[in-house]
């Protein structure tokens, strides 16, 4: 019986953090929408990168490598 509820849990969690990682995402109010950047949308990243030197900026990268 134990082993169950510990297989459970396991299972629930694992099916929360799916859908906390792969579910959609929201903004808060009056920020610009999240994109995922591409080949085809660079440019548009790089210019808006380079818009304002003035302001603090950071880039996160993530590979699953």
């Amino acid at each position: 019986m134990k082993k169950k509820v510990v297989v459970a849990v396991v299972v629930v969690a694992l099916l929360m953090a799916g859908l906390y990682l792969w579910g959609p995402s929201a903004v808060p109010s009056g920020q610009e929408p999240l994109t995922v950047l591409s080949p085809e949308n660079l440019s548009e990243f790089a210019a808006a990168f380079d818009a304002d030197s003035e302001v603090p900026r950071m880039v996160l990268l993530l590979s699953p490598t």
